[in-house]
């Protein structure tokens, strides 16, 4: 029936249009951040476990390989494990490895005879040269992390200057400048309620699409703008006049963002063949939310 695939059309172009809403209105893209896990030392019975000779604790002791694991080094052990470890070696829990070392030292020779005794010694300096490692590691492991999501945060704008900034002329490069998360969240949040309004309310549509447009163009004037000088009482002292220019620019880009959302509006339609309503607040919306992201006028025309 001939309502039926109307109703279809219908529906599908609703759809689409949710689609493209989806794009101004996220937020952040949470990137979860991979777990560091450390060494894992053998059971605790070999705390305990007695030896015969001198080789034979050591071996028995330094055979110990680390391996990874989930949990962290300090898991391994209890807190007051831990404080046993360091006053069998006569240290406090903040020592240096320098420190460990040299306590070590003293204590194998003062025990060279003391087999149990010596076991002791080593098997606390294995634990806690282990666990100075492990925090080294860990420490390197996140800052190669910081670095690596840093390169990642700035690979967009890496990208856009060796491939699209070379095609720009220069005055309209000047008016580029990534957002910064404060103006992401701005331009984000107001694009966004207004396509999903325009979706819940079709005949509303333009209505939504003119507050979006001076939103923009609120959005592009305002970037990187100064505060206004407020004396004590909270009073706005000079107040500078409108760059003529400046307004000018945000109005022109306001004004190709909107014909350039009604252009994909009717490809749209004309492609799928359903109704240009349905897909113009939405379109224009993306338009201007991508426009009010990258583009600035402050100082541009000095």
């Amino acid at each position: 029936m001939p309502w039926a695939g109307r109703v279809q059309k219908t529906c599908f172009a609703r759809a689409m249009a949710a689609v493209l809403i989806c794009l101004p209105s996220f937020a952040f893209v949470s990137l979860p951040s991979q777990a560091i896990s450390s060494g894992r030392l053998c059971g605790r019975s070999q705390l305990e476990a007695p030896g015969s000779r001198r080789a034979t604790a050591l071996s028995a002791t330094l055979s110990w390989t680390p391996w990874r694991s989930q949990g962290t080094m300090m898991e391994r052990l209890s807190p007051r494990e831990w404080l046993r470890m360091y006053r069998i070696l006569g240290l406090s829990e903040d020592a240096t490895k320098a420190q460990v070392t040299k306590a070590a030292s003293r204590l194998r020779r003062k025990y060279a005879e003391d087999e149990e005794s010596l076991q002791r010694v080593e098997t606390a300096n294995l634990w806690i040269m282990t666990k100075l490692l492990s925090e080294k590691e860990e420490a390197l492991n996140a800052k190669q992390q910081a670095n690596r999501l840093r390169e990642l945060g700035d690979s967009p704008r890496r990208l856009f200057q060796k491939y699209v900034a070379g095609y720009i002329p220069p005055g309209v490069r000047r008016m580029m400048e990534p957002p910064t998360t404060k103006h992401f969240r701005w331009a984000s949040g107001l694009m966004g309620a207004f396509a999903l309004m325009g979706l819940c309310v079709p005949t509303q549509a333009t209505n939504f699409i003119g507050l979006a447009a001076a939103s923009a163009m609120g959005l592009v004037y305002q970037r990187n703008r100064p505060e206004p000088v407020r004396d004590d009482m909270g009073n706005i002292g000079a107040v500078q006049k409108p760059n003529v220019k400046e307004m000018g620019a945000s109005i022109a880009l306001v004004v190709i963002g909107a014909l350039l959302g009604a252009g994909m509006s009717l490809l749209i339609s004309s492609i799928l063949q359903t109704e240009f309503q349905a897909y113009f607040c939405a379109t224009t919306c993306l338009v201007l939310w991508i426009f009010a992201l990258f583009f600035k006028v402050y100082q541009c025309f000095d």
